[in-house]
């Protein structure tokens, strides 16, 4: 997991639903690395899309995995 993933997961954590604009600018990423970010993170299911459209929310799994690899980035 890239810092970027981890900078998405810390975002999202706990429970929070937000935009990529609004994940971009409380991770302080770009937006390129923003969006690989979530694509990535999309793809092995440790984020969800959802509603309203736009927005995503971290799953059980993502937070799993954030508690066991954020360590390696503190």
């Amino acid at each position: 997991m890239t810092p970027a993933e981890i900078a998405v997961l810390n975002a999202l954590y706990p429970d929070r639903t937000l935009t990529a604009p609004q994940i971009q600018q409380s991770a302080t990423l770009t937006g390129h690395r923003t969006r690989t970010a979530l694509s990535h993170l999309e793809s092995r299911g440790l984020i969800t899309p959802s509603r309203p459209r736009g927005r995503y929310r971290i799953t059980p799994r993502g937070r799993a995995a954030l508690a066991t690899k954020a360590r390696r980035f503190s």
